[in-house]
């Protein structure tokens, strides 16, 4: 194993046959001394929680790859006496492909170590048994990207005897945690609504972390508890469309506190349902976080102090064992979503080692066709070209805002086979053709950037050849970038972009409105402000098409998600004059989000309503006014931190 960890050191399991969503109880004893230190380095599939002497220590196994994992190491000094100790580890094994997950077969392995003495490693000799108290094989879907709900009984002791573990056939270079452990923050305040059968609870803000109860109940009975972002009808939008966002806890009769730190829910609404009436103490989202502290605006305006801190709540709402999109419906890491988080980290915590993380997280998606996946990791896969594009602009900026240049030799193979992946689909025209099935050839949330139909087309689907301005000003755009990074290694780019700079020019751009299609095909000729940037930034356009584009009504508008494009396209052609402009912008379409009674920023701007009501009210890439406001106003404008 790598760096000297895990020498003697088994991957095990409780038992030889396994199934889907299962929990599995591991426990063994060490002695220990504490003056020496004592620390515990382990890893599993699929998630763990740690506890020693029975109380609860810590949780959460990095998102990895089943040929790439990571370990974590748990300084468990303060946890254990001098003498012998109990360790109890129980792991859930997911076992199912989904957008955050990569399936594997199951396993937890550790070394625990007190001083530079090794007194415990996993074996067939660690004593482990079913934990009884989830539901096993329950596989209920939350959602497809996010994965499985549970079930846990409170009313249950697990009587099952333990015995030896299992080996497992797993064999792999193990590599620490590269960014820190989450931390647990204190219960939220919250208010309470008795409804007819439910208790509807109020956490007054979006709330990201692990279910909390600490109820009073008469008898033992089921609790169905749904959490979700809005209310409909007064309450919980529970069910929308395939997805259902709800757990369960069955209650024992009398006093139950419970803490579930395997899955992360999101949210600002819990209704818990239930038979019999209930006495509340706590019922809600315990908060986690990354450790991190942001700095605390000071502009002249109040509004834009509130958008601050708004756009930081919602980034670190969004930002756990890597970036997510919305830690409501997915918890996903893309590299659309990240390259906006990234900016913002940077200015809002002077931070730069969790971006790295997810940089190299990112680079280990690769797909065999040369672009990277959808997602980091993706057991559930539809890539999209325009994303694998983005990858080149966040790794640059990373490199100049940090100034650590060592990312570049440990992605660089990554970068160059993308490159050349879309360089060879250059045609004869000097244009690349959009991406055919299995490929998703998104943009933005917006008409005729969206490409929704091709999520679920198959490869039989009649889908024509055709070339999209978005796509085509990414790559341009793209290569500027990469040819930075190979001057910073010291190589050099073959690529010159004119061919298709004229190539652009001649089948995109239209005389009468003076700006560029969205599409080569005239069945589909709009004009969209996403492209046009784009076009703007490739030097396909100057000051006077600048003006156009924010001014002519037919165009249509940029989403939240790609404000940076259009800001960054009118700063190119003239910063002086559009700093002003900008700022107004972000001030009218955030102050409204606010108005309307925001606590986080929405994934667009029609909130839950949008993407057939699946919209989120929590979204990394809205985070942008952090970026910006500092840009444009300066660093005079902060003082102390949040």
């Amino acid at each position: 194993m790598q760096d000297g960890r895990f020498k003697n050191s088994k991957w095990i399991w409780n038992k030889k046959e396994y199934g889907e969503d299962e929990y599995a109880e591991f426990k063994f004893n060490f002695n220990a001394d504490k003056s020496l230190g004592v620390k515990i380095h382990l890893a599993c599939d699929s998630n763990y929680n740690l506890f020693i002497n029975g109380e609860f220590v810590d949780f959460g196994q990095y998102a990895d790859y089943p040929d790439y994992k990571f370990y974590d190491t748990i300084d468990i000094t303060g946890k254990v006496r001098d003498g012998e100790n109990e360790a109890a580890i129980i792991v859930w094994y997911y076992g199912k492909d989904t957008q955050t997950y990569i399936k594997d077969a199951p396993g937890l392995i550790y070394e625990l170590v007190c001083g530079e003495k090794t007194v415990a490693v996993s074996s067939e000799k660690t004593l482990s048994r079913t934990c009884t108290l989830f539901e096993n094989g329950y596989r209920k879907f939350i959602t497809s990207q996010l994965g499985f709900s549970f079930k846990y009984y409170g009313n249950r002791e697990n009587v099952e005897a333990f015995k030896d573990s299992v080996i497992t056939d797993k064999s792999y270079n193990l590599n620490p945690r590269p960014n820190d452990k989450l931390i647990i923050l204190d219960r939220v305040p919250f208010s309470v609504t008795r409804t007819e059968n439910s208790y509807l609870i109020d956490l007054h803000a979006e709330t990201t972390g692990f279910l909390d109860l600490e109820i009073d109940s008469p008898k033992e009975q089921n609790l169905l508890i749904a959490y979700s972002q809005f209310l409909d009808n007064g309450r919980v939008k529970r069910i929308i469309g395939s997805m259902d966002f709800s757990v369960e806890y069955v209650a024992r009769a009398g006093k139950n506190k419970y803490m579930n730190c395997f899955r992360r829910l999101s949210g600002r609404y819990v209704e818990v349902f239930c038979e019999y009436p209930l006495t509340i103490v706590y019922a809600g989202i315990r908060p986690i976080k990354y450790p991190l502290t942001a700095k605390k605006p000071n502009f002249r305006s109040e509004t834009r102090n509130k958008i601050y801190e708004i756009s930081v709540r919602t980034l670190s709402a969004c930002m756990h064992e890597h970036y997510e999109d919305t830690p409501w419906r997915e918890q996903a890491l893309y590299t659309m979503d990240s390259r906006n988080e990234m900016l913002c980290t940077y200015k809002a915590f002077g931070d730069y080692k969790f971006a790295r993380s997810n940089l190299f997280l990112i680079s280990l998606g690769l797909r065999k066709d040369g672009l990277l996946s959808i997602c980091y990791p993706a057991g559930r896969d539809i890539p999209i070209p325009f994303f694998s594009l983005t990858y080149f602009i966040e790794v640059y900026e990373y490199v100049v805002a940090s100034g650590d240049k060592t990312i570049i030799d440990d992605v660089f193979h990554v970068l160059k086979t993308i490159f050349e992946t879309f360089s060879s689909k250059i045609e004869n025209n000097g244009l690349i053709a959009n991406f055919p099935y299995p490929y998703w050839n998104f943009y933005e949330w917006s008409p005729g950037s969206d490409n929704g139909d091709q999520i679920n087309r198959t490869a039989a689907d009649f889908y024509p050849h055709k070339y999209d301005l978005i796509l085509n000003c990414m790559f341009l755009y793209a290569s500027g970038f990469f040819a930075e990074i190979c001057k910073i290694k010291g190589e050099k780019l073959d690529f010159d972009g004119s061919a298709m700079k004229t190539a652009i020019r001649k089948t995109f751009y239209d005389e009468e409105k003076r700006l560029y299609k969205a599409s080569s095909l005239e069945s589909e000729k709009i004009f969209t402000c996403l492209g046009n940037a784009l076009a703007l930034l490739c030097g396909l356009g100057d000051s006077a098409f600048a003006e156009r584009l924010v001014s002519d009504k037919n165009v249509v508008p940029i989403t939240l998600s790609m404000n940076t494009f259009l800001y960054e396209a009118l700063l190119k052609a003239d910063k002086d004059r559009y700093k002003t402009f900008i700022l107004n912008d972000i001030d009218k379409k955030y102050s409204r989000m606010l108005k309307l009674g925001a606590t986080t920023f929405w994934e667009t701007e029609e909130g839950e309503k949008s993407l057939a009501n699946t919209g989120s009210l929590c979204h990394g890439w809205s985070a942008m006014p952090i970026y910006y406001y500092e840009l444009l106003n300066g660093k005079e404008y902060f003082n102390g931190a949040l």
